[in-house]
């Protein structure tokens, strides 16, 4: 009994892995080029989010401190 259970979820996990394998050769990956861009991009923006948010903690610090 123990090797029929075996054996079937070997043969699930052998199909699963066929199937991801031919859904990856699917996938149209990014070139290297728009890939560093894609980077450099999210890098940059999140960058100038945290130092809006930075920039806004501190300036709102410094006028509740004033006001208080």
């Amino acid at each position: 009994m123990a090797t029929q259970t075996q054996t079937k979820s070997e043969s699930k996990l052998g199909g699963y892995i066929q199937e991801v394998v031919k859904e990856s050769k699917k996938v149209n990956w990014p070139k290297r080029r728009e890939l560093i861009a894609n980077t450099a991009l999210t890098l940059g923006a999140s960058f100038a989010v945290s130092l809006f948010i930075f920039l806004s903690d501190q300036g709102i610090s410094k006028l509740l401190s004033f006001i208080y």
